[in-house]
């Protein structure tokens, strides 16, 4: 005999009573990151960036044409999937354009600028960023572009170059393409004149920078011969040849304690890719030299030698430029400028108590442009940063600039994280379990691991909220699954450890498992140092074959992170194993809690004809608890409808969970080279009869109450559905299923005295005569019965399907019955007349 409660509600108001709820390989070797030859191509491979047209971002940017003296457009812009930029992660992705290659691009300028001024020179800062440096052929290379701090006051529209130079009508020079070549639109301007100027005037102020250098520029200009005059040879016409001279400077990579370098410097190699920085306004960067030169211009009529002299040869000044925290990035066409992505991190940490200056940490290459993941990198050093440089304030704006001369490339950025915003980090591990449940984590830090196919594992991904000024907002994941791993399940855990549901692993597609996350499905939002958790549950594929690492997107609309998993190989087993699920012998289907045991039949095969069933050692599993392993030739399991590759297992009736069981196995022998059998599995019924889905909402019709009328009996309000389940083996017996109730009271949290309904639940009996509902088990009332089905299948009989309005369980209601919310419980009980 078996009870079970149901949950009856009545609410009476001073006009209606109702009845309420019922509630019932080899380690993946490292590959070179692929080549992009042109715009197109290196926009289509862009590493995974933040996507600068979301709402986070849309208005973050200001790119200004109203930059003083400046001829042209401003060639920076922000790209889109709309422009060819591509996703790894299949998400919004973006890419900002400082310069772009071509004979139509010469002479060109590009600025853009945080709309407000976002860099705190108070705060630890990063900035994390993808950056592309190249021509499109190797003989045309120019000239990068810098990252800059700047707290100009012309603001967004700040760029080098603009100023006259010269003290007389005669020698007055306007600068007519600002900042230029070398001087990348941050750097001063050369005036390229006899007298000697100060260049930082001519830079943008209150600033530093961190130049991408591609283009060398170390000509010394040749002294001019007099008598190459005569035959209009000039050796340096400053018209015709600019003297590119900034990287005839030095570098130091050491600082004083007030942030000053020391030693001598190292001269700068020449034809050589680098990345340096320093103080664009102030005088010190730059220094000067003189060489004789003349200047020309054309005339419009022609003199003897078709030109006209407007300067006899003189002294001309031409300038080199201090580099501080120097990196040679190879040879021009090379290094830094050789069609491929590249990584940069910005560590910016501000000044400690007693100091006055900042330190900046830049490393070059830390990240893997195949797969976006760290990587270890010691192509870096870290410079002092003076805030006094920055005038009288410690936020300031922030940008890029970029210019060509008569060399043009593409450069362009795509920002992982932005300065000021969260920094994050993500992680993927593999694990394998064992028999008792536990998981060990696959370790292919040394070798690559072997897995034995048909073993289950789990794949965790975790990303996390690493630190920042902001919240990681808006994450959802892109995971890129093994493909010989067959998932089966997934759950997400939130931040605080509760579950936060289950994966829809139907939407994996290929090797791709888009996981939407947060409440609504449009990502979660991570602060301080939270991390989330996406578990998956699978097992490998029975092949001999080698999985390649993997890398995961964690896309957020203002940080973004990859996460690898380890490349693997899968070893074929040399045991093949079956279950058998059609001989007689077998007992999948017992009663629940009766006398019969089940039992299994199954069968393991052995690719090596020299493994006896006495090496086979058989590993069960029952709802996923490991039982006691056994061997294949114990007598005890021994099974002659497949000689000696047979085995049979019985399961103790007592050890089976009511309704269906699962019952697992592998196989192992005694050579550990041959792996795991693949698992199989069958499934044991242990049968029950037992309620099942029931109507959520069963209520009574309406009836106006006055405390004194005539007794009432209300029916059904609706269709009850009631089922029972029955999922005995045949011949079992017929069940009865027995109800009483208890009297329906009002809740004393919403009245100041509980109070009993004047009414109580009847039942017809068998001569059609309504009676009260039993009260207790010992007057419980039958209200159905049945028996299981013919066959082992699971029979549904739903009790209500058939009662009337006048049968079946009803509320009468008393005519002096008062006003109230009433509510009560039905007891089922049911009896089986045969186990």
């Amino acid at each position: 005999m078996r009870m079970r409660k149901g949950i009856l509600g009545v609410a009476v108001t001073l006009a209606v009573a109702g009845l309420g709820l019922w509630s019932n390989k080899i380690n993946a070797q490292a590959i070179a990151a692929p080549t992009y030859g042109t715009n197109a191509a290196a926009l289509a491979g862009a590493p995974q960036g933040v996507d600068l047209s979301s709402a986070e971002y849309k208005d973050y940017f200001k790119i200004s044409n109203d930059v003083s003296g400046v001829t042209g457009k401003n060639v920076a812009k922000v790209m889109g999937s709309d422009d060819g930029v591509g996703s790894p992660a299949g998400t919004g992705n973006s890419v900002i354009q400082i310069s772009k290659a071509g004979s139509s691009n010469t002479n060109t300028w590009g600025s853009i600028w945080s709309a407000d001024k976002t860099f705190d020179l108070t705060q630890p800062e990063t900035a994390s960023m993808w950056i592309y440096t190249s021509g499109e052929n190797a003989s045309s290379i120019g000239d990068g572009m810098a990252f800059v701090l700047q707290n100009d006051g012309d603001g967004v529209n700040a760029f080098s170059g603009t100023k006259t130079w010269g003290s007389s009508s005669s020698t007055d020079r306007t600068v007519d393409v600002p900042g230029k070549g070398e001087s990348m639109g941050v750097w001063g301007v050369d005036p390229e004149e006899y007298t000697k100027n100060d260049l930082s005037t001519s830079a943008i102020q209150k600033s530093w920078a961190l130049e991408f250098d591609t283009h060398s520029n170390v000509d010394t200009p040749p002294a001019t011969n007099p008598m190459q005059m005569i035959v209009n040879q000039i050796q340096w016409d400053l018209d015709d040849a600019n003297p590119a001279s900034f990287d005839l400077g030095k570098y130091y990579n050491s600082f004083d304690s007030s942030g000053d370098p020391t030693g001598g410097g190292t001269t700068i190699p020449s034809n050589d890719n680098h990345i340096a920085s320093n103080y664009p306004g102030k005088a010190g960067t730059y220094s000067s030299a003189t060489q004789t030169g003349v200047k020309t211009t054309w005339s419009t009529v022609s003199g003897l030698f078709g030109k006209t002299w407007q300067k006899s040869p003189t002294d001309y000044y031409y300038y080199e430029m201090q580099h501080l925290g120097y990196l040679g990035e190879g040879a021009t066409g090379y290094g830094m400028s050789d069609h491929r992505w590249h990584h940069i991190t910005l560590d910016y940490t501000p000044p400690t108590s007693g100091d006055v200056n900042g330190k900046m940490k830049y490393t070059f290459n830390d990240k893997d442009p195949e797969t976006g993941l760290a990587k270890a990198s010691t192509d870096s050093t870290t410079v002092p940063i003076k805030l006094s440089a920055f005038g009288d304030t410690t936020k300031v704006r922030w940008g890029f600039t970029g210019s060509t001369g008569e060399e043009t490339e593409n450069n362009l950025v795509a920002f992982d994280q932005i300065p000021g915003e969260a920094e994050t980090s993500a992680t993927a591990k593999l694990s394998t379990r064992d028999d008792a449940g536990n998981y060990t984590a696959v370790d292919g830090s040394a070798s690559t691991p072997t897995i034995s196919g048909g073993t289950p594992v789990k794949l965790e991904y975790t990303f996390k909220r690493d630190g920042g000024l902001k919240d990681w907002k808006n994450v959802n994941a892109s995971l890129t699954i093994p493909k010989s791993i067959q998932l089966s399940s997934g759950r997400i855990t939130n931040p605080d450890g509760s579950d936060g549901g289950s994966v829809d692993i139907s939407k994996l597609n290929g090797t791709e498992l888009p996981v939407a996350l947060g409440s609504d499905g449009n990502g979660v939002t991570l602060a301080g140092t939270q991390e989330e958790k996406i578990t998956l549950y699978g097992t490998t594929s029975n092949v001999d074959t080698t999985e390649d690492s993997t890398t995961s997107y964690f896309q957020g609309t203002n940080a973004s992170s990859t996460a690898k998993l380890t490349g693997f190989n899968i070893g074929k087993s040399k045991l093949s194993m079956d279950i058998d699920t059609e001989t007689l012998g077998r007992v999948w289907h017992v009663n629940y809690g009766g006398k019969t045991d089940a039992k299994v039949i199954g069968v393991v095969v052995p690719t090596d004809k020299s493994v006896k069933p006495a090496d086979i050692t058989i590993h069960p599993t029952l709802n996923g608890v490991a039982q006691d392993t056994f061997k294949q030739g114990d007598d005890d399991h021994y099974d002659g409808n497949y000689g000696t590759t047979g085995f049979h297992y019985t399961i103790p009736n007592s050890k089976l969970k009511a309704g269906s069981n699962t019952v697992s196995f592998y196989a192992t022998d005694n050579n550990p080279g041959d792996g795991r059998s693949p698992v199989v599995s069958t499934e044991v019924i242990a049968g029950t009869v037992d309620l099942g889905d029931t109507s959520e909402d069963m209520s009574f019709g309406n009836m106006t109450l006055t405390g004194s009328g005539a007794d009432t009996t209300l029916k059904r309000d609706n269709d009850w559905g009631l089922d029972v389940i029955d999922s005995r083996v045949p011949k079992s017996g017929n069940w009865q299923l027995y109800a009483y109730a208890d009297p329906l009271t009002t809740d004393p949290k919403q009245t100041a005295v509980s109070t009993t309904l004047d009414g109580y639940l009847v039942y017809p009996s068998a001569d059609g005569i309504d009676k009260p509902l039993g009260t207790s088990p010992a007057t419980a009332t039958q209200v159905a019965s049945g028996a299981p089905s013919d066959d082992d299948t699971t029979k549904a009989t739903n009790i209500a399907e058939n009662w009337t309005d006048n049968s079946g369980i009803r509320l009468l209601v008393k005519g002096s019955a008062t006003a109230g919310n009433y509510s009560g419980s039905i007891h089922w009980t049911f009896v089986n007349s045969a186990g």
